[in-house]
């Protein structure tokens, strides 16, 4: 290691003097890039097939409601994030709604492609 490395080990303000500026930083790139990708998608929506588009959003909504109201469950509170805290019964809900969307939108993607592979070997 370099001595300079210890101060930044030892001084806290010096980390945050160090890391701070690139943190914003980031935070302004993400900030752009998102309201760039939500100024196009609105943009594409309006030019295309808006009745497609809320179909498919309508059925996004509905794995996000069904994985929330009918598998997330009750994981019960107590999970050390830190030292200092726990996660709470609503984030790990959230959490178990999360990986339940997942399951099933990967599920829906896996069985796409084989149908998709039937089909094709099929009419081939």
């Amino acid at each position: 290691m370099i001595e300079s490395d210890d101060a930044i080990k030892d001084q806290a303000s010096l980390q945050t003097s160090l890391i701070s500026p690139d943190l914003y930083l980031a935070y302004i790139i993400l900030g752009i890039t998102v309201l760039l990708v939500l100024i196009f998608t609105i943009v594409g929506i309006l030019r295309g097939n808006i009745k497609k588009t809320l179909i498919s959003v309508g059925l996004f909504a509905a794995v996000i409601l069904v994985s929330y109201f009918g598998f997330a469950g009750d994981f019960g509170m107590g999970f050390e994030i830190s030292d200092t805290e726990t996660l709470s019964l609503s984030g790990a809900k959230w959490i178990g709604t999360g990986l339940y969307s997942f399951y099933i939108l990967a599920l829906v993607a896996i069985l796409a492609m084989v149908v998709s592979t039937v089909k094709k070997a099929i009419t081939s």
